[in-house]
């Protein structure tokens, strides 16, 4: 899979001098926390002077770079499975919640209804891999859909290439986060939340992976991210605490 990375240029204030180099801290970050983590990393690097390098694609491709030995300090993942394997294997330490995602259907040129759809094909996430895309093949399993709607489903590597589909029009409806809509600023008729009993909730956790000086760093940003609360409630996410998404 090929992966987007956006390195985060260092940002110093007027007049202060430039910081010595240093190892920028990476962190991998699941497609649907992408717009968010953007935002929250340059206000890090504005206040702390320290650089990051953001690399967004599917949990699931992660898992599997991290477990060959891909050199990030942070996962931030769509699932808690995967961060919580990581830490029972020794790979990371501290998988924990840092939000609950929902899901949406978004159906620009429509009224944004599960059980009428517009003709054409249906964007998701690859389940195998995109826990957004396990969930919307849950909603359509649950919603006694998917067997009729197999055939039109399109997929992509992870929910960020689902959102595309359907923003290029190449998909005319699909399923992706509601963090993504909010991020774009897409109008509110376009797209409804899934409800919630369609799908296992969408519990996401993260884990360090860092180790020795670098790993105070990466707890550093931590720190910095779950004081965020404000931003990732009006992208769309419930936070650890709020019902239907628990601490741990």
């Amino acid at each position: 899979m090929r992966n987007l990375l956006r390195p985060l240029a260092l940002l110093t204030l007027l007049g202060a001098p430039l910081a010595q180099a240093a190892e920028p801290i990476r962190i991998a970050v699941a497609a649907n926390l992408l717009p968010v983590m953007e935002g929250i990393a340059e206000h890090y690097q504005q206040q702390q002077g320290r650089t990051v390098q953001i690399v967004g694609g599917s949990s699931g491709a992660f898992f599997e770079q991290i477990q060959r030995g891909a050199p990030f300090d942070l996962f931030y993942s769509a699932d808690a499975e995967r961060p919580e394997k990581l830490a029972a294997s020794g790979a990371g330490t501290g998988a924990s919640t840092y939000a609950c995602g929902r899901l949406a259907l978004w159906t620009p040129e429509a009224t944004p209804q599960l059980d009428a759809l517009p003709a054409g094909k249906i964007a998701i996430a690859q389940p195998d891999t995109a826990p957004y895309g396990k969930a919307a093949q849950q909603a359509l399993q649950r919603s006694g859909q998917l067997e009729a709607l197999q055939p039109r489903l399109v997929y992509g590597q992870d929910i960020g290439q689902a959102f595309q589909f359907v923003k290029s029009g190449n998909a005319p409806s699909g399923f992706v986060a509601l963090s993504q809509l909010t991020a774009a600023k897409v109008p509110a008729g376009q797209y409804a939340q899934v409800e919630a009993a369609l799908y296992e909730p969408l519990v996401q956790k993260r884990v360090v992976l860092a180790k020795g000086e670098r790993k105070a760093e990466a707890e550093a940003f931590v720190a910095f991210f779950d004081a965020q609360r404000d931003t990732l409630k009006a992208a769309g996410y419930a936070l650890p605490g709020d019902a239907g998404c628990a601490a741990e």
